[in-house]
């Protein structure tokens, strides 16, 4: 089971494949084996892929501390660090990953070679939406009701992560990918944790800095307004205000669109990834 040293705690990590480095950052609570189903065998046959589980998740140490999306991108770092990764490296993180993925290309410009940020945001966009800088109320109250297992299971097989043709027309397959979260969950505690990193990232000022090329990518049916907002409205505003970003649109998806919509998914991202 491989894992590195970095910033005093263990981080499980897994390579894949061979050529230009394409580290990916991982969701909320989630571990590395969300990609495998869907991303990893497109991506390893071009790239050396590089899955790894945040501290406080999956199969990494779990210190009980307070987390922040930047002091987690300072993890990425040290990670690339210790594994001997010197050169520029692809940078993908997806929502909480996301928030992470704009430290590591603000913070360490000349690790990044790209950036693709999917289904993310920078942070309050609106001075009208004030989002929780805790753990949000309607989360609690879940947990309070369902318990922890019940309640993520629900979320993450729901209206919210997937479009609702795709619940119906296909719930095999969105139960497999619940049940990859189930082989190595994270607990509830750092979980908690990870979610008040969330609510309080802001970077919203500093996206002009962030000098790396920039693929934006969302589903387009990403609107719930709950915890962060809409991630398709936060999505533009991402690509309006990174320098020369791109957007796209991943058509009848939602948060889930690299489960939902692979095919169209895994070629966007390796179409942009081979001009950079």
């Amino acid at each position: 089971m491989p894992d590195a040293d970095v910033n005093n705690i263990r981080l499980y990590y897994e390579i894949h494949g061979e050529g230009t480095p394409f580290l990916i950052l991982n969701g909320l609570g989630g571990n590395h084996l969300e990609w495998t189903t869907y991303q990893l065998p497109a991506w390893s046959r071009e790239y050396q892929v590089i899955l790894y589980d945040h501290r406080g998740t999956g199969l990494s140490d779990k210190p009980d501390e307070a987390y922040t999306t930047r002091s987690l991108a300072t993890d990425a770092i040290g990670l690339l660090d210790a594994i001997g990764i010197n050169e520029p490296a692809h940078v993908l993180g997806p929502s909480h990953g996301g928030r992470i993925a704009q430290w590591v290309a603000l913070d360490y410009p000349e690790r990044v070679r790209s950036l693709v940020l999917s289904a993310t945001g920078p942070g309050q966009i609106d001075p009208s939406f004030e989002p929780t800088r805790g753990i949000p109320a309607h989360v609690v109250e879940a947990m309070v009701e369902k318990g922890y297992e019940r309640y993520m299971r629900e979320h993450l097989g729901g209206d919210f992560f997937y479009s609702k043709e795709f619940l119906e027309e296909h719930p095999d397959p969105v139960s497999k990918q619940v049940d990859l979260y189930f082989k190595h969950p994270t607990p509830l505690r750092n979980y908690l944790r990870h979610v008040i990193a969330r609510q309080t990232h802001q970077t919203l000022d500093l996206l002009p800095n962030i000098k790396s090329p920039t693929l934006v990518i969302v589903g387009e049916h990403d609107t719930a307004t709950i915890a962060t907002g809409n991630h398709v409205a936060t999505s533009k505003v991402l690509a309006e205000r990174i320098p020369d970003a791109e957007l796209v649109l991943i058509k009848g998806a939602a948060h889930s669109f690299f489960q939902e919509a692979p095919e169209q998914t895994n070629k966007v991202v390796l179409d942009f990834l081979r001009r950079h």
